[in-house]
């Protein structure tokens, strides 16, 4: 049987990355599909071509065999996560857990990795207050989350390699969904504040309407009152930091705008079931 038409996706490394202030990495070309996504901070991002400008929750898809330049802000540098898919690999031969960036790697010259002919040649980018990238967010901090559990379950991966394919196929046919300046305006004004406390009317000034316009534009797009948006932003935030960032619990409670640790310890096992000393212990750091 043609190795072809016999194979299929699977997702090959998954990883967080902090990046310093300033930091460029540079791979002329990366044997994937890489979809990355942005925890924190800024920075640039080329590839094929383009500049990508990345902020908080922009999600962007690298094609088959791209090369990527990374320029993190030198005041607020990113942290990423990304999740690296061989679109197909020959089923019955084994799956090298790894990427190929350069001459030499291991996996460079592997017969068992290829291309889908129907993939996409360009990136694409997601928008980060848009729901198809908060969606392309959540499945991969389950995928970086699963592959750093260990050790490497071929079948999973293969699923989830599906899986990823799948959902951004599938936001790149969607048609290009508007979100509303003043909702746009607003949620970067919380993202860009997580550290300190903020009221409604705050929130909706920084996008110039009025509290109840505001609780309807974080209803009708957001699903959620201002207030609760604002209270799962810090959580999830919070449970990135633990993950990605190597800060002591009091420190994250800080930069998500707690004074007391241990309401903020509260608040955390009720958001996640466990406290935040437990949460992320076990987890592959940048």
């Amino acid at each position: 049987m043609d190795e072809r038409a016999a194979a299929g996706p699977v997702v090959v490394a998954a990883n967080w990355y902090r990046f310093r202030p300033g930091e460029q990495i540079h791979h002329l070309w990366v044997h994937s599909v890489c979809c990355l996504w942005v925890l924190s901070g800024s920075g640039v991002v080329e590839s094929t071509g383009q500049r990508f400008h990345l902020t908080a929750g922009d999600v962007l898809r690298l094609p088959w065999s791209h090369d990527v330049a990374y320029r993190a802000d030198d005041r607020s540098p990113f942290r990423l996560g990304t999740v690296h898919v061989v679109p197909r690999h020959a089923h019955g031969r084994p799956v090298v857990p790894e990427v190929a960036h350069a001459p030499g790697d291991q996996v460079l010259d592997d017969s068992a990795r290829f291309d889908d002919p129907d993939g996409v040649d360009l990136p694409i980018l997601w928008p980060g207050r848009s729901s198809v990238a908060r969606r392309l967010g959540s499945l991969g901090r389950y995928v970086v989350e699963r592959f750093a559990d260990g050790p490497f379950d071929e079948s999973v991966f293969r699923a989830l390699g599906a899986v990823v394919l799948a959902e951004t196929r599938a936001a790149r046919d969607d048609e290009h969904e508007t979100v509303p300046v003043a909702l746009d305006r607003m949620t970067d004004f919380v993202l860009r504040n997580l550290q300190r406390p903020m009221t409604v009317a705050e929130i909706a000034t920084a996008g110039d309407c009025s509290e109840s316009t505001a609780g309807r534009l974080f209803a009708a797009h957001l699903g959620s009152s201002v207030s609760s948006w604002v209270r799962e932003t810090r959580m999830r935030e919070a449970a990135e930091l633990l993950l990605t960032s190597g800060l002591r619990v009091g420190e994250v409670a800080a930069a998500v705008g707690f004074a007391d640790p241990l309401y903020f310890s509260r608040a955390f096992r009720d958001a996640f079931g466990v406290p935040p000393s437990r949460y992320g212990t076990d987890r592959i750091r940048p």
